[in-house]
């Protein structure tokens, strides 16, 4: 994998953790913020893992 392609993933997962993160949170529990973090940051890394297989299959 090019060392640009993870970067870029890694900055996708990232936005897309916290913007899920702000939108679903008042910021008041601790608890709940961490719930999100990890639950946002998995549904993220899955979608960009099949995006990115899918984009290789496709140009391959």
């Amino acid at each position: 994998m090019n060392p640009t392609d993870i970067l870029l993933s890694i900055a996708i997962v990232g936005i897309y953790t916290q913007i899920y993160i702000y939108l679903k949170t008042n910021y008041k529990d601790k608890k709940i913020i961490y719930n999100l973090f990890f639950a946002g940051f998995s549904i993220a890394t899955l979608i960009t893992g099949i995006l990115y297989y899918l984009i290789k299959y496709i140009a391959s």
